[in-house]
Parts: structure tokens; sequence; C-alpha cells
């Protein structure tokens, strides 16, 4: 199995595309519409957008399962993967969290730190996704749920990737299949969205597909049989995107639920696939935009803070979504600059010059 070479550029892309899904999801979700106007209809994919977590968890299997594979016979490969995750995500996280600690001795009413669906004690241990109704946690940390999943597949893959491969592709299978299964199950058995919807069991797949890309494209005989057949992956993927589209009118989450997350996350397999392996140039190219790079390197700040920026706009704001949602984008994205520039760049280098396979 032969390691990546090199950084590739698109996967900041990628990342930037996924924010940018997040975005256009929960800020044009503040405009007032109803069907028949014009705008309503104009902002009808946006409905989808949800979707860039799932790309997100597919290119987090992508990256992490394709760390662990290139170092899994390292003397360090714990030390290492640890420390350099705690260097990338705990720094940021935590001062959000003695934010939301402050906020709540400050101001407990304010919508910004209301914690009564979510105790506080949950986000240190990254247990938000476990305890309570995700959806009624406090704006200021609501959309961490996901970096709970995320840090729960951290603490647990490595030991997978560690033993046989055998073992590996084994877990592998019983992640993409049994995921949508698991959740079917629970969805018949009357679990709603919140009790879902944010379980790593039930997002496993998503992961899983990363991983096997992360595999695939390690394989020269992969890579050629990518090239020789992109025409017909291209052609799942159009059918794939037909589909996404028919969710637009069956919402019943019995469907989203349990074929929505599995399409969506085929969907983004097929296109990481297909970008990493160099299969379509033109895709390739699009993604390697500056613009779309930027964003995805500020991504993790841009998650964290987009959310409590907004709804300060709107408490400051009330009633002016235009403007609300302008002065929130343009607040979040200085933010997580500002982030990027002066803490989380000097430790990412840091970590990986300290901490070495």
């Amino acid at each position: 199995m032969k390691p990546m070479a090199g950084r590739v550029p698109e996967l900041d892309g990628i990342r930037g595309v996924a924010i940018g899904m997040v975005l256009l999801y929960h800020y044009c979700a503040v405009f007032p519409v109803h069907k028949g106007m014009a705008l309503y209809y104009l902002l009808l994919p946006t409905h989808l957008m949800w979707s860039g977590v799932d790309l997100f968890f597919v290119l987090s299997g992508f990256l992490i399962g394709g760390i662990l594979l290139d170092n899994r016979q390292s003397v360090k490969y714990y030390s290492v993967f640890y420390a350099r995750r705690v260097y990338r995500i705990f720094p940021i996280y935590y001062i959000m969290i003695a934010a939301l600690g402050i906020g709540t001795l400050i101001a407990p009413q304010s919508p910004l730190f209301d914690t009564k669906g979510m105790p506080l004690w949950v986000y240190p241990i990254y247990a938000q996704n476990l305890v309570g109704d995700f959806t009624r946690a406090s704006l200021w940390l609501g959309v961490t749920w996901s970096l709970a999943v995320e840090e729960q597949f951290y603490l647990l893959f490595p030991m997978v990737v560690k033993r046989s491969r055998q073992f590996l592709f084994a877990v592998l299978a019983i992640c993409i299949v049994g995921a949508p299964l698991l959740r079917t199950l629970l969805i018949l058995k009357g679990l709603h969205f919140e009790q879902v919807y944010p379980l790593l069991p039930c997002r496993a797949d998503t992961l899983a597909l990363g991983v096997v890309a992360a595999l695939l494209v390690r394989s020269e005989t992969a890579k050629a049989w990518t090239h020789q057949h992109r025409g017909q992956l291209i052609a799942v993927l159009l059918i794939l995107a037909g589909c996404t589209v028919a969710l637009l009118k069956f919402t019943a989450y019995i469907i989203e639920g349990t074929a929505g997350y599995s399409i969506f996350g085929l969907a983004y397999f097929i296109v990481l696939l297909l970008v990493v392996m160099g299969a379509v140039p033109v895709l390739s190219g699009l993604l390697r935009n500056s613009v779309l790079i930027w964003l995805g390197s500020i991504s993790y700040c841009v998650y964290l803070v987009h959310q409590p920026m907004r709804t300060l706009f709107e408490i400051l704001l009330p009633g002016r979504p235009l403007l609300e949602v302008t002065l929130a984008l343009i607040g979040t994205l200085a933010v997580a600059q500002a982030s990027w520039i002066l803490i989380e760049r000097g430790l990412v280098r840091h970590a990986h010059v300290r901490y070495r396979y």
C-alpha cells in the first residue's frame, strides 16, 4: 500500500465546499419565505445543505484513515496521532466552552447561552451527542454534536487500523452496511431525528466510506480502475444527485434518515474518489480555486462560530435578515481568519515539528 505523496490542495477545496454548504443551510433559513415566492424556490436547494456535515464526515474518514494507514507500523502510532489531534482540535474548542461558561453567568437567559437543554459538563468530554436532546443545546455550541461524533471516531478507530487488514475490512463493511440498517430499525421503533441523527453508530457509514477511499487511493490498481470507469462513476453520481433532489419532496424522516443519509454519503464518496484519483481534471481544477482553499483552511473555526455570530446579529438587528446574515458572515470569516493566524496555524506547525511518527 503506497502512501499519498504531499498535500492535496483539492481536499482543502472540498472542505471549503462543505463549510460553504453549512453556512448556506443555517444562514438562508433566516429569510421568511413561503411557497409561491420566487425566493422560496431560489432557496429550495439550501434545504439539503445540511449534508455538508456528511461531506465533512467522509473527508474526515479519508484524512484520518489515511494518516493511520500510513503510520500503523510506527512505534509512536498512538502518541503522535493523539497529540496532533489535541493541538488541532482542543484549543479553540475549549476557548468556546470557557466563553459559554462565562456567558451563562453573565447572561443566562440569552439565546446564545441558554443551556437548559444540555448540561455544561457534557461539552468537555464530547458527550453532547449522547446526553439529552442535541437540538435544544445552547446555540453557542449547538453544532458541536458533530465534533463529538468525530472525537469518538478518533478515539476508537486507531485501534481498528492497528489490528489486521482483515479486521479493518470487516469493521468497514459492518459500518457501511450496518449503519443504515440500524437507523432504519431505530426509526421504525419510533425514535426521532434528535435520537438518531447525532449517534456515531448511525453515522459510521459516511466515516467508513472515507476510510475506504483512503485505502483505494493508495492502490495503483484502484487508481487505474477509477480512470477506466470514470464514466460509469459519474453516471452513478448523477443518479444519486437525482435521488437527493427527490428528498426535497419526500421529506418524511423514515426516508431522509434511512436512504437519505446513505445517498449523500455514497455521492460524496464518489466525488472524493474522482478528485483524489485525478479522474476528472475539470472538477479538480474547480476545487483548487483559491477562495475555496482559503475557506477550507479556516473551516474549523467558521463551523464553531457561525451560529453564535448569526444569533448575535439576530438579537442586535431583529427583523432585518439580510443585514443580519451579511454582518454575521463578515464577522464569522474575520474571527476565523484571526483564529487561524493567531492560534491554529502556529499550533498545527508546532505539533508536526514536535510530534513525528
